[in-house]
């Protein structure tokens, strides 16, 4: 049993990192979209099935000794569950030449140009890329589909590079 959930985190990842290699086509207006991929909406969905499976358990078993632990556990999963899915379903961000619109987890859409990105920043442990103009941020996810199309355009139009911010993606 130990040895199981490293091997699935190990392919969640790996298929992570495939979809964000992955190369997309424009859309009709001449845009880039990019999503985060599936392996997100499963954890959700995984995670919600979890909730709610100890839900029925501590229903079916309720005691004095589990007043305390088994709604922390069942919130735990349930509010892991709500959020990924929620944050699969909302993040976007859609780019082209000119501009990027980024869409959070809620909903929250920020618009920057190109030209106003100051500084570029990647953090390994979270995946995410950060851009910063004078007024905006906006997070950019590693594990979004199709995630070395934005490198590629970031390469082009900033002074960034991947290998300047360590970036572990081969253009």
């Amino acid at each position: 049993m130990g040895i199981i959930l490293p091997i699935i985190t190990g392919l969640f990842l790996l298929y992570a990192d495939f979809q964000s290699s992955k190369k997309l086509k424009k859309n009709v207006h001449g845009q880039f979209c990019l999503k985060l991929n599936k392996s997100y909406k499963w954890v959700g969905i995984i995670c919600c099935l979890i909730g709610s499976f100890l839900l029925n358990a501590a229903i079916i078993n309720w005691n004095e000794e589990i007043v305390v632990l088994a709604p922390i556990v069942v919130s735990m999963f349930f509010g892991l569950g709500v959020i990924t899915l929620t944050w699969y379903y909302n993040y976007q961000l859609v780019f082209n030449g000119r501009k990027i619109i980024s869409t959070n987890w809620r909903r929250k859409k920020r618009i920057i140009e190109w030209t106003d990105i100051e500084t570029i920043k990647f953090n390994a442990i979270s995946g995410y890329l950060k851009l910063y103009t004078k007024l905006e941020k906006i997070i950019v996810l590693q594990h979004s589909t199709g995630f070395i199309e934005f490198l590629r355009e970031m390469e082009s139009k900033t002074r960034f590079s991947t290998e300047e911010l360590k970036i572990p993606f081969k253009i």
